[in-house]
């Protein structure tokens, strides 16, 4: 049996990230396991190129508010509507670079896992300043967990939910990474970084490089973000590099 057995790969997208997870798809394919697209019903990923992958389609189309949150809930209900007992959740731009899923999720299956990033946001508040970013590794314990607090998440940011003068991004109670910390955070299972987990733009070519050395260098296999079929492609020989120089360390 291969250590990818009994689980579900899933991807997160919108109609505008179809080609996306097409560029992307040798690398949830290669897993061997059974792979799902998620995407809002208002902007839906109806088919893939490769006819084994299912689609299905919940909630409303963003990138932030309040909407995108609930897609998200949604989201993870559709996934405990599959049988698998672990899942390997990506957005449309993270991929696992390893066709073997790293054995250390499994061994401890209902940690949730992800790549976890500083906050930088500097308003006070009651969770660590971290955000969650794809992929996810979760358990149906840990995702049954999460939904259980779906409607009475831990308070996080103290006072009304603004950014502080002068900040540009959104408030990060307006964003899936900061709820799904939230989740975490009330679950009542432990959450924890990726031990071979990397998380930053890859548009610039600091960017870009800096990716290649993590994985060639370092073995990051866990990986946000990947928006080109070429970086794909590149990450994907240096990962082959890494494994081929260190044939015991690339799990």
């Amino acid at each position: 049996m291969s250590v990818n057995d009994n689980t579900l790969v899933a991807v997160s997208g919108y109609a505008g990230d179809a080609h996306q997870i097409e560029n992307n798809l040798p690398g949830y394919l290669h897993h061997n396991c059974q792979v799902l697209v998620l995407s809002p019903e208002d902007a839906p990923i109806t088919s893939m190129s490769h006819s084994s992958v299912v689609c299905r389609s919940a909630g409303l189309k963003g990138w932030i508010g309040s909407h995108t949150l609930e897609r998200q809930r949604k989201f993870l209900e559709i996934l405990l509507s599959f049988p698998q007992e672990h899942f390997l959740f990506n957005d449309a731009d993270s991929v696992c670079l390893s066709s073997v899923i790293p054995r250390y999720l499994y061994d401890f299956p209902d940690v949730i896992w992800s790549n976890q990033v500083t906050d930088t946001n500097p308003a006070p508040s009651r969770l660590p300043k971290i955000a969650m970013q794809p992929p996810y590794f979760l358990s149906r314990r840990s995702i049954q967990g999460m939904l259980n607090c779906a409607f009475n998440l831990p308070v996080s940011y103290y006072g009304e939910p603004q950014a502080p003068e002068g900040w540009v991004l959104p408030f990060p109670t307006e964003c899936i990474d900061h709820w799904m910390l939230q989740a975490a955070c009330g679950s009542g299972f432990q959450s924890a970084n990726f031990i071979n987990g990397a998380s930053f733009e890859t548009t610039s070519a600091a960017g870009r490089q800096g990716m290649i050395d993590q994985v060639g260098i370092f073995g990051k296999v866990m990986i946000h973000q990947v928006k080109t079929k070429e970086i794909l492609s590149e990450l994907l020989i240096a990962h082959e590099r890494y494994c081929a120089q260190n044939p015991r360390r690339h799990e």
